[in-house]
């Protein structure tokens, strides 16, 4: 019921030009991502990408400030992780947008093709995968709001319900509550200053927010395209010498043609998607298996409070989550591209002459190779490098474990 209020609500957002895409580019043009000419918006919204890069800037300076504090320094460098993440994401984004809106142009291009074509077994696959993926948008861009109005209102909700906690304010034992950790170049701690800081808070935690639930949200529809296409193409397939009537050899050919066609499409948009991705990503595994480790010493200090601990975990499955839709979207993709070329095997090829089958042949020999996306130079999105980092946090957590207990 949930899943299908989310679904509709995002179909409120839906543009016939783009069927699978239209609400991602909607939300990408909410934070000043997808950029439409508009000379004025397109400016100001860079102005403000400028000034969150310019904000990481200052959590990592506070960090160096903090850093014979061991217990702040854990604490903030997660959410200072994040702001790369998403500041990463914006600024990788911008740079390639000309790339990205050839590949939507394409994707969209392909889609209405599809849709104006009398085949109800291809119509019904791409319904079934923008379906899924617009199931995947709202629920994503749920999470991420409930996450921020979270990471806004918990600082002051302590200030509101700590009769303690006020006190202490008051007389200046305890500072101002905080969002996020960042360097300013007045008192942030008193009054006018510390509205200043809160404001500007407000504004890079509901940007960063934004940027990352549209831009995953985004990455993850086109990479259900991307399996669509495959299952689209075994389909093809597995029907170039029709069902169970025979059709004429021009027909045959022509269908040839076409799953030819498709499968260049296909690696074109697949090398443009893995290409502008990329650089992203190699970024998001180092920070993910990084903070996983320092997440682990968190957790075993003692000096850590039960709030702090509760913090530490959603934090770290919040990264691990999405980790780990980028690797299970990976891949389905390397697991629909395995069996495309049995659709050829699985076709009524015993019906072609000779020079047809080499035709045949010379297909499933194309569509044998498989496709996975890359994380950088070093690695490819899958689950075995989702289950990797886990091994490798849970090895860190055991040794961690045994140093500390051999230190008492």
């Amino acid at each position: 019921m949930l899943l299908r209020k989310i679904i509709t609500s995002v179909k409120g957002l839906e543009d016939p030009e783009y069927p699978l895409l239209g609400p991602n580019l909607t939300g990408l043009y909410w934070f000043g991502l997808w950029q439409c000419g508009n000379k004025f918006r397109d400016g100001l919204f860079n102005f403000l990408h400028v000034c969150s890069l310019l904000f990481v800037v200052t959590e990592f300076i506070e960090l160096y400030y903090m850093r014979n504090d061991l217990m702040k320094v854990l604490f903030n460098i997660s959410v200072t992780a994040l702001s790369l993440v998403s500041i990463s994401k914006t600024v990788f984004f911008v740079l390639y947008l000309p790339y990205w809106r050839e590949l939507v142009k394409n994707i969209s291009k392909e889609e209405n093709a599809a849709l104006k074509s009398e085949d109800p077994v291809t119509k019904e696959l791409m319904r079934n995968y923008t379906v899924y993926s617009r199931g995947i948008t709202g629920s994503f861009w749920a999470v991420i709001l409930l996450t921020n109005i979270v990471t806004i209102t918990a600082p002051f909700l302590k200030y509101a319900t700590v009769p303690i906690y006020r006190e202490m304010i008051r007389n200046g034992t305890e500072p101002y509550p905080q969002i996020l950790s960042s360097w300013f170049p007045f008192d942030k701690t008193k009054i006018p200053g510390y509205f200043v800081a809160v404001a500007v808070h407000i504004i890079m935690t509901t940007q960063g927010a934004g940027v990352v639930a549209v831009y995953d949200a985004n990455a993850v529809a086109i990479m259900s395209f991307l399996k669509g296409q495959m299952m689209i193409l075994r389909y093809k397939s597995q029907r170039i010498f029709g069902a169970s009537n025979e059709i004429p050899r021009g027909e045959v050919l022509a269908n040839i043609k076409e799953c030819h066609r498709l499968h260049n499409f296909f690696l074109e948009q697949y090398s443009t998607f893995n290409s502008i991705i990329s650089p992203v990503m190699f970024i998001y595994v180092l920070v993910c298996s990084i903070m996983i480790c320092c997440s682990v010493v968190q957790l075993n200090m003692g000096e850590v409070t039960m709030s702090q601990k509760l913090w530490v975990i959603e934090f770290t499955t919040a990264l691990a989550v999405q980790l780990f839709l980028y690797c299970w979207h990976s891949n389905e993709i390397a697991y629909e591209s395995q069996g495309v070329d049995q659709g050829v095997y699985s076709s009524n090829w015993w019906r072609a002459d000779v020079q047809v089958r080499r035709q045949v042949l010379l297909l499933a020999g194309k569509l044998s190779p498989s496709f996975i996306l890359k994380a950088g130079p070093f690695t490819n999105f899958s689950m075995a490098t989702f289950i990797d980092i886990l091994k490798g946090s849970y090895s860190f957590y055991t040794l961690f474990t045994q140093m500390h207990e051999n230190k008492e």
